[in-house]
């Protein structure tokens, strides 16, 4: 039985092969005619020459069937010898004819394949199309034999595309598309009421322009396409189905939409979207213009986007409506300040802001109404709006909250140390967001306006040591100035009360060569004077750079060096070590770690006014100062004091009374504990000293005891002194002046020393010998003492002490006995 079975097979296998054999053979057999008539009917459609170099009947390619493989096709149309731009061109042509409908006379394209070439279609700026290679129905002889262009295509199978370029160009629109195919097919399939079409494959988009000035979207791309088309002739609608086009970068784009033709008003809706494409991926796909537009904004992210676009076809003045919804992942944003970390941002973008006016590139707008993440560690959130992407401006309105735990970790643990205290930031920004600041022209293309809240704010500056707590106060700010109209904070000793402007900061911030300044009116109910040793007490020391140092930490750094503030000042009451000031007021310039004083004017030393100016250089080596003043009215006894005796211990507070006026110039270096360097002091002080009195003076009581041992040195009165005293280091050059007081009238010139040069010439007049008590009145300038006989001593120092010796003249021998004779009866006087 089984054998029987395979017989019967056999049988009809063999009479199959036969069958299918003799049809092969009528095939080949007929192979030119049948040729020669597919030519004949793709010529009847033709205003052209179609050129082949040779044909091959292949009956095995591609499946049993009419199989043909064109060589060298060529087909142009009827002015190529004017622009010599083939149609079509193609190494090989693959063709297969469905073999079901050859008998019945119908001829269709079952499956072409197109290898090694490409077709271009154009239009001329003349108005030519090289289109017109296909015979309108006019032309064609027979009208009852015209062809529906969809039925030409019903008879065109699948195609398939093999390193095969397609390319369109309009010159008189604008228009230019082109794409090679590398390996794609289009699959086609249809029913009673559509054809549906997939093509996929390996493509690259060689550009397509839109319009010129705008660029070229997909401009040298390879992308892997998987489109899906549908039209339906009863709805006159061109689908695109869910499809999908992969980058060279492997991101995947989702395409759909809908073309209506059914009404003359052609209406088309297209939506695009994207899962996770970086920024960076997503630009060369897109035109010149948007790709400058996108990147002006400046950010790099992966973002999850819809696009929606609708719009009227064959309407070119008419733009379409583009919608854009986005949701970016994490991402950070560099600035000159800083950097923006963790950043999200979600919102939408439609180029018809304004419903009321038509889509446009200046009705365009993007919204993202909360945008999150962290200045450096400081959260902040803001809404961002850019407008006209022609030109595109952007407003930004923010908030930035801080607390000492954010803020300490976002400047250098090393330098700033934050204790306690909050500070939010209100902002509005509208301007030019990548290149808001012109570096080459110094200049801002934008707005910015602010306010910061401080609110019981406490640091620490550790390089100079100070420390500032209960700061609080609103600031306000644009781009160019910062107002401070009520700035409160204490140093550590004093209630300081500030307001004023602080100029150029954001442009400082921004890379500005501009100085630094600030203009502040400084108010001191009681003010303990330790500015000048937090001044200086960085003096020398190296600031060490951490690793990964933060940029606004740098930036303050600098900022706080190179700042120059002019400031006024008031102050009820100034103290400083000894020194007690009232009613103060002046201005200065603080400017690289240096101090100009303008005015300085305060009452003090009793009943005194003073007034000084002068200049504190904090560049050199060590600290210098140059102050020049004048006092009045002054109680010599509280100057000395107030002044530290001005460094020496020989004519001290204790042992002055007197009131002072004098004109005064002096420069010193100071040490970083804010003394005098004696060695480097240079001065000259003029001195109109009045009710003067020297008490306890001890070169007075080492004189007490070689002369007018009963007359009252502790306690010596003076006439009014009027004198210059030029000081070099620590020496003070006395000129020529006259001392008259109630125990003696001396003439006195020569050097005083706050160190060990002491070298005093003492002229003592003989009239000295008359007797001095407490009748005795005052009678400076008088010629018969000046012009009288004298006695000569020398106040020199001698290990450390200032002594008090006889200055005998070496003229004549015995001049100098009677001079010592006449010591001796001074001796003797009032004994």
């Amino acid at each position: 039985m089984f054998q029987k079975v395979l017989k019967i097979i056999g049988i009809v296998a063999l009479v199959g092969a036969l069958l299918f054999g003799a049809v092969e053979l009528w095939v080949y057999k007929n192979r030119e005619k049948l040729f020669r008539r597919a030519q004949e009917l793709i010529n009847e459609n033709l205003n052209g020459n179609l050129e082949i170099g040779d044909f091959k009947f292949r009956p095995f390619y591609g499946g049993l069937g009419l199989n043909f493989t064109l060589y060298d096709v060529k087909l142009t149309d009827s002015l190529y010898n004017v622009h010599h731009k083939p149609f079509l061109q193609a190494e090989k042509i693959h063709v297969a004819l469905d073999l079901k409908r050859i008998f019945s006379g119908d001829i269709q394209v079952k499956n072409l394949v197109l290898e090694d070439g490409g077709l271009k279609m154009f239009v001329q700026r003349d108005g030519y199309s090289n289109a017109s290679i296909f015979k309108s129905d006019d032309q064609k002889k027979d009208k009852s034999e015209k062809k529906d262009p969809d039925k030409i295509i019903e008879k065109l199978g699948n195609v398939r595309f093999l390193n095969f370029a397609l390319a369109y160009s309009d010159s008189v629109k604008e228009k230019y598309y082109g794409a090679l195919f590398h390996d794609a097919t289009n699959i086609i399939e249809r029913t009673d009421s559509s054809t549906n079409a997939t093509l996929t494959g390996a493509v690259l988009f060689n550009g397509l322009t839109f319009k010129v000035d705008k660029g070229t979207f997909l401009k040298n791309q390879e992308t892997s396409l998987a489109l899906v088309l549908g039209y339906d002739d009863d709805e006159k609608q061109l689908k695109i189905y869910p499809s999908t086009l992969e980058s060279a970068t492997h991101d995947r784009i989702g395409i759909n939409g809908v073309f209506d033709f059914s009404d003359t008003i052609k209406i088309f809706h297209l939506n695009f979207d994207a899962k996770g494409i970086a920024v960076k991926n997503a630009l060369p796909l897109l035109n010149d213009r948007l790709q400058k537009q996108i990147d002006s904004i400046g950010v790099q992210t992966n973002v999850d986007t819809q696009v929606k676009i609708a719009g009227i076809l064959g309407r070119p003045g008419l733009k379409p409506q583009v919608d854009v919804h986005f949701e970016t992942d994490t991402f950070r944003y560099n600035l000159p300040v800083g950097v923006l970390r963790k950043m999200r941002a979600s919102g939408t973008f439609t180029n018809r802001a304004d419903t009321t006016k038509l889509a446009d590139v200046f009705n365009s707008r993007l919204i993202a109404p909360k945008i999150t993440g962290f200045f450096e560690t400081i959260p902040f959130a803001f809404k961002l709006v850019v407008n006209n992407f022609r030109n595109p401006r952007a407003d930004i309105d923010g908030r930035i909250e801080a607390d000492s735990t954010n803020m300490g970790a976002l400047l250098d643990p090393a330098r700033y140390r934050f204790k306690h205290g909050s500070a939010k930031i209100d902002f509005h920004f509208s301007g030019n967001l990548r290149k808001f600041y012109n570096a080459k022209n110094d200049n801002f293309d934008g707005k910015v306006t602010g306010k910061v809240m401080l609110k019981n704010i406490a640091m620490d500056y550790l390089p100079q040591k100070v420390r500032v707590s209960k700061v609080n106060g609103d600031l306000t700010f644009n781009e160019k100035v910062m107002v401070l109209p009520n700035l409160r904070f204490h140093d550590g000793q004093n209630m300081l009360y500030v307001r004023g402007t602080l100029l150029d900061l954001i442009p400082y911030l921004f890379g500005s060569p501009k100085p630094l300044r600030a203009n502040v009116d400084i108010n001191i109910p009681e003010w303990q004077l330790n500015w000048l040793e937090t001044l200086l007490a960085a003096r020398g020391t190296t600031r060490s750079k951490p690793k990964n140092s933060l940029k606004l930490s740098d930036l303050l750094d600098n900022a706080i060096d190179k700042l120059e503030i002019v400031a006024k000042l008031d102050a009820k009451k100034v103290t400083y070590r000894h020194f007690t000031g009232r009613d103060v007021k002046g201005q200065f310039t603080i400017s690289n770690n240096a101090v100009s004083i303008e005015y300085f004017q305060l009452k003090a030393f009793g009943k005194g006014q003073v007034r000084i100016s002068g200049e504190m250089d904090n560049a050199g080596k060590m600290p210098r100062m140059a102050v020049r003043g004048k006092i009045a009215n002054a109680d010599v006894h509280s100057v000395f004091y107030s002044f530290d005796d001005f460094g020496q211990k020989t004519l001290t507070h204790e042992n002055l009374k007197g009131i002072l006026n004098t004109d005064f110039s002096f420069e010193s270096t100071l040490n970083n504990s804010v003394k005098l360097v004696p060695s480097s002091m240079k001065g000259l002080l003029r001195i109109d000293l009045t009710n003067a009195y020297i008490i306890n003076f001890e070169p007075f009581m080492k004189m007490k005891k070689l002369i007018f041992k009963k007359r009252n040195f502790e306690r010596v009165k003076f006439a009014p002194i009027r004198n210059d005293f030029r000081l070099s280091g620590q020496e003070v050059e006395i000129a020529p002046m006259e001392v008259e007081s109630n125990v003696l009238t001396l003439y006195i010139d020569g050097i005083y020393s706050f160190g060990n040069k002491t070298d005093i010439n003492i002229q003592i007049p003989l009239s000295n010998l008359k007797k001095r008590d407490s009748t005795y009145v005052l009678d400076p300038n008088n010629p018969e003492k000046k012009d009288g006989s004298k006695i000569f001593l020398r106040a020199i120092d001698e290990n450390g002490e200032v002594n008090i010796k006889l200055a005998f003249r070496r003229k004549k021998k015995d001049k100098s006995k009677d001079e010592e004779s006449e010591v001796k009866k001074l001796e003797g006087v009032e004994r």
